[in-house]
Parts: structure tokens; C-alpha cells; sequence
């Protein structure tokens, strides 16, 4: 198994690696939205869409729906579908410190609809704001991700070795606040660095270092939100498609909430232009 996992961590690091440098926007864009509607497909059975022709007109209405925003986004120069996630994710925050197994918000015939509208609120933005921070800089993208696997790995280790207080039990319970901390604090020198890689003076650096880190936030708020799926769904991987890795959404979770929340940061604080 972790033979297994090391050669897809490879193949999946350099195939990352070479679309972000080589792909052309279009290109890029058009191999982003293939991930998130794999995304979307594994999204569809843990809200509980269990027929293929469900899933189906699932991926099919949030593909469309993602190509509309793009339209928005990219032609009209409109911001609203990325700014939507800066309203959102702050709202399953919220829910993620009330939730427990058996919510009455989650139970009934109304979950698959509640969890399928998320998917789109999840997956959209978060596609569209991969595809402008390409279009604005590659290595903006390759940064992006960077930080939040750093930011991962360093929770995991961190967690191991000195993890006492449970971060979220009801959710991930493998999940510790001493984690959460080394997370937060493992990434501050790539928060550093690229400051000084971008040439950021200290002024507006103090900004983008609190930028990066509020962005790990976001990314273990993405990393929780899809474990309650797969708790609610009673799923351990979201998919097979990986192999020792599980499913797409597992392996793009963190990106989901950290990428809208970085490209807003950086629009905001004027890094980026609208």
C-alpha cells in the first residue's frame, strides 16, 4: 500500500506540476473543470445520488452552471460566483462546530438536495478561482498548493507527535488543535517566502503572510467539510480512482476552500486586479 501511494503521489505531483507550467489557459481550464466534475461524480454518490442517470444530470447541471460562471466571471469581468465562497465558507465553519451524526438539518429526504447545492458552492468557486490565478500567474497556483499540502503534512506530524485535544471528534477525530497549530505555524516561513518572492515590501507583506495563513484555515475547514460528508454518507474514501489515495475529492478537499478564500485575499488587498 504505501508502495502504492508513493508512486500515485509522483505521478500526480508531476502531472500537477507540467499542466500548471505548460497548459495554455484554455487548456488549464478546460483539465480543472475535468477534475472537479470527476469531483462532482464522487460528490454525487455520498450525497446520496446512488443511479448513475443521477449522478449523470448531476455533473451535467454543475458542469453547466460552472461554464455560466466562467461566462460571468471571464467575459463580463463579473466577481459575484468567487465572492460567493467568502460568504460561504464562513457558514460551514459555523456548522462545522454545531454538527454531530444524526443532525436533524441532515436527516430525511431533504440531505442529498442540501449536500448537492454545497457541492456546487463548493466545487464552482473553487475551480473558477484556480482558473484566474493561472491566468494571472502559474506559480500562483503551484504556490496555492504548496501551502496547503505543507499545511497538511505539518498538522499530520505535528498532530502524531505532540496531538492531545481533539480538534473536531464528532467529525475526524484523528484531527488535533496541537495539529491545527502546526499547520499555522509550519507554514509561516513558505508564508515568508513568498513575500519575498513576490517582492512584497513589509507593509502589504504583513497582509499576504496573514493571507496564507488565513488560507490554511480555510483549507482544514475544506479537509472537515468533506469528512462530514463521508460521515454522513458512512463513506472511509470518497472514490477508488486513486489508487492508495482514494478519490479525487479526497485529494483536492483543502483546495476547495483555500483557493477562492486566496484569490479573494489577494484581489482584496490588491495583488490582484479585479
Amino acid at each position: 500500500m504505501l508502495r502504492q501511494r508513493v508512486i500515485t503521489a509522483v505521478l500526480l505531483a508531476a502531472g500537477l506540476v507540467a499542466g500548471v507550467l505548460w497548459l495554455p489557459g484554455v487548456a488549464f481550464a478546460a483539465a480543472m473543470l475535468g477534475v472537479i466534475l470527476l469531483g462532482a461524480w464522487e460528490w454525487g454518490r455520498l450525497c446520496g445520488l446512488e443511479g448513475r442517470a443521477q449522478r449523470g444530470l448531476y455533473v451535467t447541471a454543475l458542469g453547466a452552471v460552472a461554464l455560466g460562471c466562467a461566462q460571468s466571471v471571464f467575459v463580463q469581468g463579473l466577481i459575484w460566483p468567487v465572492a460567493l465562497a467568502v460568504l460561504w465558507w464562513p457558514l460551514v465553519v459555523a456548522g462545522l462546530t454545531v454538527y454531530h451524526p444524526g443532525h436533524p438539518l441532515l436527516q430525511g429526504p431533504r440531505r442529498p438536495l442540501l449536500f448537492a447545492l454545497a457541492g456546487g458552492l463548493t466545487l464552482i468557486p473553487a475551480w473558477l478561482a484556480l482558473v484566474w490565478l493561472h491566468q494571472v500567474q502559474p506559480l500562483l497556483v503551484l504556490y496555492l498548493i504548496l501551502l496547503t499540502a505543507s499545511a497538511d503534512t505539518a498538522a499530520y506530524f505535528t498532530g502524531r507527535r505532540f496531538g492531545r485535544t481533539r480538534l473536531a471528534p464528532e467529525i475526524s477525530p484523528g484531527k488535533t488543535r496541537e495539529g491545527l497549530l502546526g499547520a499555522v505555524l509550519g507554514t509561516l516561513p513558505l508564508a515568508l517566502l513568498g513575500m519575498w518572492a513576490l517582492e512584497i515590501t513589509p507593509g502589504p507583506g504583513v497582509y499576504f503572510v496573514l493571507l496564507c495563513l488565513v488560507t490554511v484555515l480555510a483549507s482544514v475547514a475544506g479537509d472537515l467539510f468533506e469528512s462530514v460528508l463521508k460521515r454522513e454518507a458512512g463513506a472511509k474514501d470518497s472514490g477508488t480512482l486513486l489508487p492508495g489515495h482514494g478519490g479525487i475529492l479526497d485529494r483536492i478537499d483543502s483546495l476547495t476552500a483555500a483557493a477562492p478564500i486566496f484569490l479573494a485575499g489577494l484581489i482584496w488587498g490588491g495583488f490582484v486586479a479585479r
